[in-house]
């Protein structure tokens, strides 16, 4: 996926040991052990978005230097009741709908081939349709504001090509957390500061280039917390959203040039899958959270390069997520509290500018 028009072959996936490559790998295995011992946590109708941040979009390429801004938009409209992974009847949940768009600015810096930062900050638009109960009934409330502001490392010098790195950074509690009517799971802030970590590698498939493969794993880990009014309780209660787990693995065809006018389209096929526990705290609800899903994942990528002379690149990514597997925890003989809300079908679009 490389923004180059010219076909190239990748350098070598092998690279001579450096002490700053032993370390982060030291880092990295580090805390890997934290993955299995440390608690989880989604909610009844928590989409777990931060599956949108793994696959096919914004991965460094091999000739990235300078900047790129970009903007993505999300779609999720959960509908389906879950438990286990079978659907469920909806009159088992008071929930009946989550239904969400986040439009995302963020903006990448490369120094160098080995270095760079992200940043991107979300505003999300969302319906949360409940039953309230007598008198009202089924109500619909809605919440329209930033959410948490991410903010993150890059390492691509494990090889010449950058074709593997790392990401470290955080996620802050710049979001709303205390929209009326929702639910602390249900908000567009967590209320939380997050730990993200991950990895990415690419490689080819074919050795003319035409065909290359992917793979990106990406931790996202909550660790401070912030309490919140419950109208219901009258009490200031904590909720502590837990770990999130995303991988993505797929294949691109790198070698369709100059067709519909673009300089190139790369098809892309991806299979993504995503792991949450349960929530904690006075404001959880840990029975009905946490999930395993995976999603079969067709996109494609559309370039047009600007000014080939200054890596002036325009890139337009879009792709459909379609879970063919969902395990929801849910709880049982708990009237009116019972599954998850999920969604049958989720939208991703991203539209970026190298310069």
């Amino acid at each position: 996926m490389s923004n180059r028009i010219a076909v190239r072959r990748m350098p070598s996936l092998l690279c001579k040991p450096r002490h700053r490559v032993h370390l982060l790998a030291a880092l990295l295995l580090a805390l890997a052990p934290l993955l299995a011992f440390t608690s989880t946590a989604a909610k009844a109708c928590a989409c777990g978005c931060s599956v949108f941040d793994v696959g096919g979009g914004l991965l460094p390429q091999e000739n990235d230097h300078g900047g790129r801004v970009f903007v993505e938009w999300w779609h999720a409209d959960q509908n389906q009741n879950r438990i286990g992974p079978a659907r469920a009847s909806a009159d088992l949940n008071l929930d009946k709908r989550l239904t969400t768009d986040w439009y995302t600015a963020g903006f990448m810096y490369m120094f160098n081939r080995e270095w760079g930062v992200m940043t991107r900050l979300p505003y999300a638009n969302r319906a949360f349709t409940t039953d309230t109960g007598a008198p009202n009934g089924v109500q619909t409330f809605n919440s329209k504001d930033i959410g948490d502001l991410e903010v993150m490392g890059i390492y691509t010098g494990f090889s010449p090509d950058m074709s593997t790195g790392v990401i470290f950074g955080l996620m802050l509690p710049t979001g709303v957390y205390t929209a009326s009517g929702l639910d602390r799971d249900t908000q567009i802030g967590s209320g939380s500061t997050d730990l993200i970590l991950g990895a990415f590698r690419r490689g080819m498939i074919s050795g003319d280039n035409a065909w290359q493969y992917f793979s990106q794993v990406r931790w996202q880990q909550p660790f401070l917390y912030r309490a919140a009014f419950n109208p219901d309780s009258g009490n200031l209660e904590l909720y502590k959203p837990a770990y999130q787990l995303d991988g993505a693995v797929g294949i691109v065809y790198n070698n369709w040039y100059n067709v519909l006018g673009f300089d190139k389209i790369t098809p892309v096929a991806q299979i993504i899958g995503s792991h949450r526990g349960h929530d904690r705290g006075d404001a959880a609800d840990p029975f009905n959270s946490g999930f395993d899903r995976l999603m079969i994942s067709p996109g494609i990528e559309l370039t047009k390069v600007l000014d080939e002379t200054n890596d002036r690149v325009l890139k337009v990514y879009f792709d459909v997520e379609i879970p063919f597997y969902y395990r929801a925890n849910a709880s049982v003989n708990d009237a009116g509290s019972e599954g998850q809300l999920i969604a049958p079908v989720m939208f991703k679009l991203v539209t970026s500018y190298n310069f």
